[in-house]
């Protein structure tokens, strides 16, 4: 069951990256923080998920 939630938690981190990677072009910026972002609300509930 933890695999399917860190599964379901790869979507949103999936539409940030492609937002970064079309921003990228643009301004490099706002697609570092939205990398930074995507990987946190990835690795985060993940570690709280295993070490719970």
């Amino acid at each position: 069951m933890k695999y399917i939630t860190i599964v379901l938690l790869l979507f949103p981190a999936l539409y940030l990256l492609s937002y970064a990677k079309y921003e990228w072009k643009n301004n490099k910026l706002p697609a570092i923080g939205s990398v930074i972002l995507a990987i946190a609300a990835v690795v985060f509930p993940a570690v709280m998920l295993f070490i719970r």
